[in-house]
């Protein structure tokens, strides 16, 4: 065996990860923290036990690939602890002595997901996990199963992202509120050190996760929404404990002292990048493709309706749920905007649903029915028209709205627009502050995240466009169509 020293942990920090015995442990935030490296050293905790398999994922499998990617890291160091360790590159499997594996696969795409699709997993590293998505670490856990002397976890390794549902994970407790001051720094977003690494507990209910600093404040809370096992007459209210240990690149000695010059040249960056890469600001927003921005957008509590000109909720449609084989599928979303009289526009709601064919024409119809008790004459609902099998599409859709007793509509899009020259008109009139947004945390949090994520790329499994397809079709039909009449009732009565 090569020198020891390389495999202990080198700071307070990394010993707080490598001895966390949370089932979800999250490491990370700054840059040259050794986040990645941590990671693969944790699993020399579990790999003297034969029926240990261990699995490290990643958004995209090349990335893990090639000169200095993370497969190969892995294979030289577990080869300096161990001349006794194989491995293979198809697929990237590295074996122990003791007949324990660490397998390496990218989860971006079907065949990623499937190649897992009913195996066992002892335990799992999530690299990069600012990339993927919630959904993604869920259906991980769901596969977490072991013969091995060990408790199934998963760690996290990370860099922060104010587009991450780890974001939304932390804030609840680990970092600093916005508008918080130390001595005088604004420090909202960075995590906060009088609570890192503490124990933490958490629920998923429904689609969202609640933590508590006791299971039994969760199971308070909130056991009631959870059925009983009818064998053994228990909730199936279980919560799991969780944990945040934060790291800065001073979290990290060897690299410091390999390269002195590190620190100085993080403080020397601008300030956005020296919040998130030396700070650890989850906050902090990243250079984006500049398409949307939320501060563009104000939050405003109410909508004068007297001052409303015409509504339009338009719907982009997905007969998806998640399966096995497409975990992450597209969402039907709708979003339901109004056009004022100063020819500004507010977006009312938005929303985001997963239904299977015939349940989504049901979803439809019961959003507009309910539009329309409280939008009546002003409001009128779309769809997207293809313009291949837009003419079917458009008479199978009015057929049912028929028969549901109310009406749609249908538009277009230029074949030669595409999505982004589509969302432009709606980005560039939110950018110049003639597009409010109504305050509502049911659904500001996830559209105006998907918003600011877009890129121009076609949707994946963990950057969506389903709400930005929504967004810009209602936008469009407001900005480029006529103004529905209105009628004078008076006029119109009959006299029998």
């Amino acid at each position: 065996m090569s020198n020891d020293v390389m495999f202990k942990p080198a700071s307070q920090k990394q010993e707080m990860f490598i001895n966390s015995d949370s089932f979800i442990t999250v490491y990370g935030g700054a840059a040259g923290s050794g986040k990645s490296y941590m990671g693969l050293m944790r699993f020399l905790l579990y790999v003297d036990d034969p029926n240990f398999f261990g699995y490290v994922f990643r958004l995209n499998a090349t990335d893990m690939k090639g000169g200095g990617g993370l497969f190969q890291t892995a294979c030289r160091m577990f080869q300096a602890y161990d001349k006794r360790v194989t491995y293979t590159k198809q697929p990237m499997c590295i074996r122990f002595p003791s007949g324990a594996t660490i397998n390496f696969t990218g989860i971006d795409g079907e065949s990623g997901l499937e190649s897992i699709r009913g195996i066992e997993i002892s335990a799992a590293m999530i690299d990069e996990g600012s990339q993927h998505n919630e959904e993604t670490v869920f259906w991980i856990i769901s596969r977490l199963r072991t013969k091995a002397k060990m408790i199934p976890n998963i760690w996290i390794t990370c860099n922060p992202s104010p587009h991450s549902f780890l974001c939304k994970w932390l804030e609840q407790y680990y970092l600093y509120p916005r508008g918080t001051y130390v001595d005088g720094e604004l420090v909202e977003g960075r995590p906060n050190p009088k609570v890192d690494g503490d124990l933490r507990w958490f629920l998923r209910v429904g689609n969202e996760m609640k933590f508590g600093a006791t299971k039994q404040e969760l199971v308070d809370l909130y056991g009631s929404t959870f059925p009983i096992d009818r064998l053994s007459g228990k909730t199936t209210c279980q919560p799991r404990s969780f944990k945040f240990i934060s790291a800065t690149c001073h979290d990290n000695p060897p690299l410091l002292q390999s390269d002195p010059n590190y620190v100085a040249n993080l403080l020397n960056l601008p300030r956005v990048e020296k919040e998130r890469l030396y700070y650890g600001s989850w906050y902090a927003l990243e250079e984006t493709s500049g398409y949307f921005k939320r501060s563009w957008t104000p939050l405003i509590s109410d909508v004068d309706y007297s001052k409303v000109k015409r509504y339009v909720r338009a719907f982009d449609i997905a007969y998806s749920v998640p399966s096995e084989t497409n975990p992450f599928p597209d969402y039907t979303a709708s979003v339901l905007m109004a056009k004022m009289q100063d020819d500004s526009y507010v977006v009312i709601h938005a929303e985001r649903v997963h239904k299977r064919a015939g349940d989504v024409e049901d979803y439809v119809f019961s959003v507009i029915k309910k539009d329309l008790e409280y939008y009546k004459g002003k409001y009128q609902a779309y769809l997207p028209q293809d313009p291949s099998a837009g003419k079917l599409t458009a008479i199978y859709w009015q057929k049912l709205a028929l028969n549901n007793g109310v009406s749609i509509r249908f538009y277009r899009t230029p074949t030669n627009v595409g999505k982004v020259g589509s969302f432009q008109p709606f980005s560039a009139s939110a950018e110049v502050g003639l597009v409010s947004v109504v305050k509502d945390s049911e659904w500001n949090d996830f559209y105006f995240s998907e918003l600011e994520a877009f890129d121009g790329k076609r949707s994946t499994n963990t950057k969506k466009d389903d709400l930005v397809d929504a967004s810009s079709l209602a936008f469009n039909v407001l900005a480029t169509s006529k103004e529905l009449p209105v009628l004078n009732a008076a006029a119109l009565k009959m006299k029998y």
